[in-house]
């Protein structure tokens, strides 16, 4: 599907999601499409899009108690999500509640051990904190759906929701600690099936043929997953990028580019619009329209600047090696049904995965993530660091 006449052609087969919104009462996104390597691909990845929504639009099996009542409450603070210095501002637009107050909370299970957990409910679903009901709670932070994922089981849904939670903490501190990961050398990898080098290489030539060029870049990921970072580049825009996570080194490769072309397409039909502020960042559209113009290449000039190659990352090549990574670095994952009706009596699951141990996506930039020590410490990449003032003060370009 090319939506714009100069678009690179799509040798991915999209398909684009319906809006769910007269269904639920949630807006969907307008640009939510399903890239895969064959039309079947595409299909189930636009259905797997749809019924994540469709199922993150309510909170079923929610219940209300107050703060600190019960043991198996996980708080809000416990993820970390912002720094105490963004709360200083008196005009920060999310709450830290406190003890006692009456909030909305969903049951979950811990990946380890299956122990059983409460989680707060607006971390889980669009739950609006205003209810019908007259019920007000704190308004916690701008929920995504990052880290939601459906599948044919639970077990398969779970997974691709925690991979999508170590690629998106990846990203996250690649890019706010203004790291230089290195290229993927993919010609080279003894790593990635034949098939797989002659489709990167179709994918190259087809890129070259509308003026764009692609790298590869492997990000420092937890339990050493192979997390890939595409970056796109034109004459006619800043940046494109896409990103994989899966032990599956081919399946992350081939992700990561199919997705990175997918954003410079979106790129295309973005250009025509008034440039956009920083501050003005919202939604994730809102990302990739700011990095889309020419002259917003510099900002994402790390992304691609380091000389460095690697022909063979490490990591895990088993879900089971994935899981006792996990566990070996203290990283705990909590798993969420939150399935809808209908959903479930078309054969899918869909499970929201959350970790207090992972840096989060962030959506708003007036409300980043900064707040969680990942973002401070040492790492193979570069320095520990004193505090916000010493991270990336530019939105994301992360579709």
């Amino acid at each position: 599907m090319a939506f714009t006449p100069d678009a690179i052609p799509d040798a991915l087969h999209s398909a684009r999601t319906a809006d769910t919104g007269f269904l639920t009462g949630v807006a969907s996104e307008g640009f939510s499409m399903g890239p895969g390597g064959s039309s079947a691909d595409a299909r189930r990845s636009c259905v797997g899009e749809a019924v994540e929504r469709l199922s993150l639009a309510g909170a079923r099996g929610a219940f209300r108690a107050p703060l600190g009542s019960d043991a198996r409450q996980v708080p809000p603070d416990a993820f970390r999500r912002f720094h105490p210095a963004q709360r200083e501002d008196p005009a920060f637009a999310f709450e830290d509640p406190e003890r006692g107050r009456l909030m909305s909370w969903l049951p979950a299970r811990s990946l380890h051990g299956g122990r059983r957990v409460h989680v707060p409910a607006q971390m889980v679903v669009f739950e609006d904190p205003h209810a019908s009901d007259g019920h007000r709670e704190p308004h916690l932070e701008a929920t995504t759906s990052s880290g939601v994922a459906a599948g044919p089981t639970f077990g398969f849904a779970a997974g691709r929701a925690i991979l999508e939670l170590i690629e998106r903490d990846a990203f996250q501190r690649a890019w706010l600690r203004a790291s230089a990961p290195p290229a993927f050398d993919w010609r080279a990898s003894p790593r990635l099936a034949d098939a797989t080098r002659r489709e990167l290489a179709r994918l190259e030539e087809l890129c070259g043929r509308f003026g764009a060029a692609f790298s590869l870049r492997v990000l420092d990921a937890a339990a050493d997953v192979p997390v890939l970072l595409a970056v796109m580049r034109s004459d006619r825009l800043g940046v494109a990028v896409g990103c994989a996570a899966d032990f599956h080194l081919d399946r992350a490769a081939l992700n990561a580019v199919r997705e990175a072309v997918h954003t410079h397409n979106w790129c295309l039909r973005l250009l025509p619009r008034p440039p956009l502020e920083p501050a003005d960042v919202v939604e994730f559209e809102d990302h990739v329209r700011l990095h889309c113009p020419p002259s917003a290449r510099p900002l994402s000039a790390a992304l691609d600047a380091s000389g460095e190659r690697t022909a063979s990352p490490g990591g895990p090549s088993s879900w089971a090696e994935v899981v006792e990574g996990l566990r070996r670095e203290g990283i705990e994952v909590l798993l969420a049904g939150i399935t809808a009706p209908e959903v479930r009596a078309a054969g899918y699951h869909v499970v929201r995965a959350l970790s207090p141990d992972l840096v989060a996506l962030d959506v708003r930039h007036d409300a980043r993530f900064l707040g969680h020590p990942r973002l401070y410490r040492r790492w193979r990449d570069g320095p520990a660091l004193d505090g916000p003032e010493h991270l990336v003060d530019v939105p994301h370009p992360f579709p």
